[in-house]
């Protein structure tokens, strides 16, 4: 049987949720940042589709709106792995990364818990 890159992602040490959140990632390289949807949240990080490539390993700021009301979630970060895409339409390229988070803070721990935790309402 042959092993993907993608057996890893079902395997994580912290399991992720589709959920979409507004993230700011400010690259600590790059003077660019990114405004973007998450594809979901985890409590180890986010997976978000990007116009431009982060390089692996790449540090970055990241600000993570819950929606919930309360600021936003402030912590370091780092990318972890960058998956190219390309729409067949447009033929416009899209980045898939995932963002682990670094250095949260316990506050900021317990809220994101809290906020995966709670039942989904149904629209």
């Amino acid at each position: 049987m042959k092993s993907s890159m993608w057996d890893g992602f079902n395997k994580r040490k912290f399991p992720r949720i589709h959920l979409t959140c507004e993230v700011v990632i400010q690259p600590l390289n790059k003077a660019k940042t990114f405004v973007a949807t998450t594809e979901d949240v985890g409590m180890g990080g986010v997976s978000v589709m990007l116009e431009e490539p982060l390089e692996r390993f790449d540090r970055c700021k990241i600000t993570l709106e819950l929606k919930d009301g309360e600021a936003p979630v402030r912590c370091a970060g780092r990318s972890v792995w960058v998956i190219p895409s390309q729409d067949l339409k447009t033929s416009k390229k899209h980045f898939d990364t995932g963002i682990e988070f670094l250095d949260i803070d316990e506050f900021s721990r317990k809220r994101l818990q809290s906020f995966l935790m709670r039942p989904i309402k149904k629209t």
